[in-house]
């Protein structure tokens, strides 16, 4: 789809879209925002990330608009809040309906003790220093066991979109495991969708930055591809000293990743302007095999299995 923001023409697809705002994390909403993959944005920085220009430049209503033309839930369009969007189970032998009663009951009892939103963001602050042991007894004192990842597990198999809850859940049960003694977490770490200018990566300590990728692949996974790629390459261009860790769930991406034959020219096609930029900038050409990226210019990147720390997930 063509648009014009500030006298420029601009190509928008719905898969632009998703790869793009996959990295971002939402400001608060004041008045009008876009759901994308079961996140909301305002309007504005969705499209400012989007298409990289100043959201200044044009209004709400425009961005609404444009959103709206995609086939995304906007603000004032009369789409239900509560509108459940049924998600395609990850797994062959999904939960009986028992099970999945009452591992629906155990995650609404979570999410209404407290603000997912609150608890996560001040669970993110009081990590900042934690050591394996303090960060397993502050991720259970806030609910994230162990439990209720199974619980959140169960329900995004059979019914909707718990991924926040699973993304924050992973990564605070798996530092204990992932952690080396005496280190520390360094920068309050990203457990919530996106990061931000002040926290680039997911998980930064005094030793590693690390991207997660809970996601499990199915078949048609080609977003998904979009994203881990984006992901590694930013972990690539890292340049703090520190070891660069991709942490992703089960064997499917990693085979992908070690093995495709596709270009980084064409899975970078829809990520964000600045990073194609920055990876132009350090490596030169896109036009090279991703598995050739992967054991050249990304060597040094740590590619690492959740289902390793837990093998439910994979």
């Amino acid at each position: 789809m063509l648009l014009t923001v500030n006298a420029m023409e601009h190509t928008l697809e719905a898969e632009t879209v998703v790869a793009a705002l996959s990295t971002v994390r939402p400001e608060a909403i004041h008045t009008h925002w876009v759901e994308v993959e079961g996140v909301r944005y305002p309007v504005k920085q969705a499209l400012e990330a989007v298409l990289g220009v100043d959201r200044a430049g044009f209004t709400s209503h425009a961005a609404r608009r444009q959103f709206r033309r995609l086939g995304f839930a906007t603000s004032g369009n009369g789409s239900s809040d509560a509108a459940i969007r049924q998600a395609r189970p990850d797994r062959t032998s999904p939960a009986t309906p028992a099970q999945a009663a009452e591992a629906f009951a155990a995650l609404v009892t979570f999410l209404r003790e407290k603000s997912l939103t609150t608890r996560v963001a001040d669970l993110e602050h009081r990590l900042v220093g934690a050591e394996p042991e303090q960060a397993s007894k502050l991720g259970r004192g806030e609910g994230l066991t162990e439990q209720l990842l199974h619980a959140a597990l169960t329900v995004r198999r059979d019914v909707g979109r718990v991924s926040d809850v699973i993304h924050a859940a992973v990564i605070v049960l798996a530092l204990p495991a992932i952690l080396e003694p005496g280190e520390t977490i360094a920068n309050r770490p990203s457990l919530g969708p996106g990061n931000d200018k002040t926290r680039p990566f997911d998980l930064e300590t005094d030793r590693r930055v690390a991207e997660f990728k809970v996601a499990l692949w199915s078949g048609g996974d080609m977003m998904r591809k979009r994203g881990v790629v984006a992901d590694l390459v930013h972990l690539s261009l890292d340049d703090s000293g520190r070891r660069p860790e991709l942490w992703v769930a089960g064997e499917a991406p990693l085979h992908f990743l070690r093995t495709s034959r596709s270009t980084v020219e064409e899975l970078l096609s829809r990520a964000p302007r600045r990073l194609r930029e920055r990876y132009t900038e350090r490596f030169g050409t896109q036009e090279i095999p991703l598995r050739t990226f992967v054991r050249e210019q990304a060597a040094h990147v740590h590619l690492r299995d959740l289902a390793k720390v837990f093998p439910e997930i994979g």
